[in-house]
């Protein structure tokens, strides 16, 4: 399971890394259509219906909404997006803390979570498109971006089994441990320094870019633990197959999802952008 899990990692790490370096700004826009469409199927799946005409009737409607309104968005749009998903994970957060597990949420509700969701990723996939299209060195700050999620998935995994006692979040995710996360973090330091020693920051001083860096690959957690509930509620596994070893697209995004607002919002506020 892990060797086949590693080989799936790595062949999509070489896809992204490859999209994001070699494609022209409209085969990345493409790309990322592709990744919501795919996300966008699986969410219907777990939320509001398992009939594949609906799943694909509404995925395909936001894609073309995605592709329409991208070219439109503007930066102070972008500003806003940014702060209202970050407000949003941190609402997400507070809710976690009082989840109890269901397995009968009404219709209402999972038209809710669908249209919630929905708008969560949306956001995350514009904030990433603007990183790589507004800044010099877009590029290399959005493989930065995802990068913190990786290596706090590393550092949680082996941590988590080297020393993992207390339960992080039992009723969500019972795998998860303190110790992982913490494990992560500490990874995480190591990583951003070494990437501020490289990068000089981007134009960051050391303090902010390290605390903004921590503060995303902490709260990237939270989407994790999202993706986690709507799985338990809809009695799922994984939130797809596509991906062996991984399960669904959104089982590898879920972090990405969350991360994505809280650093650009974070940029924001820093007066980077």
């Amino acid at each position: 399971m892990l060797k086949q899990r590693i080989i799936t990692a790595v062949i999509l790490a070489l896809i992204v890394i490859g999209t994001i370096f070699f494609l022209d700004p409209i085969f990345i826009q493409l790309f990322f259509a592709l990744v919501l469409l795919v996300s966008m199927l699986e969410l219907v799946n777990m939320t509001i219906s398992r009939n594949k005409m609906i799943q694909w009737l509404l995925a395909v409607m936001v894609v073309a909404l995605f592709l329409w309104f991208h070219p439109e968005l503007g930066i102070r749009f972008l500003f806003y997006h940014s702060y209202i998903g970050l407000v949003i994970w941190c609402l997400i957060l507070v809710f976690m803390m009082h989840y109890r597990f269901s397995g009968q949420w009404k219709l209402g509700v999972r038209m809710s979570v669908l249209l919630l969701s929905t708008a969560l990723i949306w956001i995350c996939i514009n904030g990433l498109l603007f990183i790589h299209s507004h800044f010099e060195q877009g590029p290399w700050i959005l493989m930065y971006v995802l990068t913190l999620v990786w290596v706090a998935d590393i550092g949680a995994y082996f941590s988590g089994k080297a020393f993992g006692q207390h339960k992080l979040a039992p009723v969500i995710s019972p795998g998860k441990t303190r110790e992982g996360v913490l494990g992560g973090l500490v990874l995480n330091f190591f990583w951003i320094s070494g990437v501020y020693w490289f990068t000089r920051g981007w134009g960051l001083d050391y303090l902010p870019f390290v605390l903004l860096g921590l503060v995303t690959a902490a709260l990237s957690v939270v989407g994790d633990l999202y993706i986690s509930i709507l799985k338990r509620e809809a009695d799922l596994k994984d939130s797809g197959r596509l991906l062996p070893g991984h399960g669904g697209v959104l089982d590898r995004i879920d972090s990405v999802i969350a991360a994505t607002p809280v650093y650009l919002g974070g940029l924001f506020i820093l007066g980077a952008v």
